[in-house]
């Protein structure tokens, strides 16, 4: 990101760029939510009945997840320095380092997923899940010749996400009334996470703008472990389970207010 941000301001030091006086460089705070859908992806089960000590039946279900919606919000601090004037273009430019945190509401992917062997017919897989991001996004800002309120941006962030699940549910209507993942349904993980963002911010007063925004939120694929199937005298016992889901890729429009210190 260093090699990528200094030539900008090493740019803006040339004598074709003059820094703005009413836009001087600063500190600002963020506060941002709102909605947004996940794309689907790929989630498998695995695991094994244990028929006897001595004999076991390898379970494999795949399949792909709904499109989940969800709310989400968060809050950023951020860096920006001068706004500069680009020659004679009559457009201006500000870069920024920030870092952001950046909740995920409930949502629920889920997943019919055929089971092999194929005899034992089909898994119904829920996974109630909430979700963080911790990013660090550099963010450039633009000032076109006919307008100094309105102005487009757009950043690039790197991190971590972490998602929670807690009351996963594995369902098959050949076994009505049992959960398979009943001993142990809640787990989480933790992956690398990258994100896109555009939008424009619109001046309020000196200090304070709205702005609105486009972001894409991608997390690398999360595994989990859930418990064992345990119904004695019901149904066979089982190993746990170990559960895949493929990257998860959010879509979200989102409104919020930076203030500017």
């Amino acid at each position: 990101m260093k090699n990528f941000l200094w030539p900008m301001l090493g740019l803006a030091a040339q004598p074709g760029f003059a820094a703005d006086a009413s836009t001087q460089a600063g500190i600002y705070l963020g506060l941002f939510g709102g909605r947004g859908v996940a794309n689907s992806s790929s989630l498998e089960q695995q695991g094994a009945v244990l028929i006897n000590p001595h004999l076991t039946l390898p379970i494999q279900a795949v399949g792909p997840t709904n499109r989940p919606k969800l709310n989400a919000g968060g809050v950023q601090l951020g860096y920006e320095w001068s706004r500069q004037a680009v020659a004679r273009t009559g457009w201006r430019f500000s870069p920024a380092l920030e870092l952001e945190g950046l909740y995920l509401g409930k949502h629920r992917p889920h997943a019919e997923m055929p089971v092999r062997p194929r005899a034992l017919g089909t898994q119904y897989v829920t996974l109630p899940m909430t979700g963080a991001a911790v990013l660090a996004n550099a963010v450039f800002t633009f000032q076109s010749p006919s307008s100094e309120k309105l102005l487009p941006y757009f950043g690039l962030g790197l991190g971590a996400a972490s998602l929670s699940v807690k009351g996963s549910d594995s369902f098959n209507p050949a076994e009505p009334g049992i959960n398979h993942f009943n001993s142990g349904p809640d787990a989480s993980d933790t992956a690398f996470a990258l994100q896109l963002k555009a939008g424009v911010k619109a001046e309020l007063r000196k200090n304070l703008h709205f702005f609105t925004e486009y972001r894409h939120l991608s997390v690398r694929a999360t595994r989990y472990t859930f418990g064992e199937t345990d119904y004695p005298g019901v149904h066979l016992p089982t190993t746990p389970w170990n559960v895949s889901l493929g990257r998860q890729q959010y879509h979200f429009l989102m409104v919020g207010l930076q203030y500017r210190f």
